[in-house]
């Protein structure tokens, strides 16, 4: 359906670029300072990883080592799916356009593409406890098999949900200093980001910030700042009471796949209307091939 806009793309197109370049970075990115942020060339992604090799074991003088197992783990295949979307402007709309309101049309498709994928990106974390991953359970869960032993678990979830806190927190970076290996063996990690929604944003000032602790009357020392963590605010996230440990990028493997980047074109109307269609399109996948690395809670 046509909103009455222009055709004349040779005179219009520089102008609509600009602006439809602006409206794109017109929206703090996120998403890639949560996500490995990568480029693909193929119709899909397949990704895997394998477990360490375990303990060495005691070798008696004259007898053989023992030979070390190293096995498969999951594989995750990140399928790219398109998102697209398009404006029409009539000639004559553009011809009687004396505000420049026509131009900032690409304006807001350009916003609109950016927020997609903070969108898309940020549900993924809203889904982090229900949609099952490459282990066959959620991102944050309780049960993630270990596959060097078989018999075990490994967790990054508090035992339930819980606001973020004095006490949540250091109970969630104590959870991920005690990560352990797919044997079973020490994994300690040590998370950089506190991510979180804007709703966070004075809680988390309060925990990382402040010398004392938060919420005491003993002017207890603030033991949680001396880890250093800085915070990120994502506004897309929805869970509005959610909270996540992330560590540095290298040590965790959430991954982005930029099949297509943002691409916005102007283009005459395959017809004989005269009118012109604003279009902007991109191509991704994401996902997680681990979970180490990444904790959280949905909140109270």
């Amino acid at each position: 359906m046509s909103i009455n806009s222009a055709s004349l793309v040779n005179n219009y197109n520089p102008a609509v670029s600009k602006v439809y370049n602006d409206g794109v970075n017109s929206v703090p990115a996120v998403f890639d300072k949560v996500f490995d942020v990568q480029t693909s060339k193929q119709q899909y992604e397949k990704m895997g990883n394998m477990t360490g090799s375990g303990l060495l074991m005691k070798k008696t003088e004259g007898m053989d080592a023992v030979e070390l197992k190293v096995y498969q783990k999951y594989l995750k295949t990140f399928t790219h799916s398109t998102y697209a979307g398009f404006i029409r402007i009539t000639k004559e709309a553009a011809d009687d356009d004396l505000s420049g309101n026509i131009k900032k049309l690409a304006q807001m498709l350009g916003i609109s593409t950016s927020q997609t994928i903070e969108v898309v990106a940020a549900n993924y974390f809203d889904l982090a406890q229900t949609t099952a991953g490459p282990d066959g359970v959620a991102l944050i869960s309780g049960s993630h098999p270990l596959v060097g032993i078989g018999t075990s678990t490994g967790s990054n979830a508090l035992s339930s949900n819980a606001a973020l806190s004095v006490t949540s927190l250091e109970a969630l970076l104590t959870k991920m200093r005690q990560t352990v290996d797919d044997y079973g063996n020490p994994k300690p990690l040590f998370p950089k980001s506190l991510l979180i929604p804007g709703m966070n944003e004075f809680t988390s000032i309060q925990l990382l910030k402040n010398t004392e602790k938060s919420g005491t009357t003993n002017r207890d020392i603030n033991a949680i700042r001396e880890r250093g963590l800085q915070s990120i605010i994502w506004d897309y996230l929805t869970l509005t009471g959610s909270w996540y440990l992330l560590t540095d990028p290298s040590e965790r493997e959430l991954i982005f796949f930029f099949r297509e980047k943002i691409n916005g074109q102007m283009k005459a109307a395959p017809d004989t209307t005269d009118d012109a269609i604003f279009t902007s399109r991109c191509r991704f996948s994401l996902g997680h091939i681990d979970w180490r690395g990444i904790a959280g809670s949905y909140g109270s």
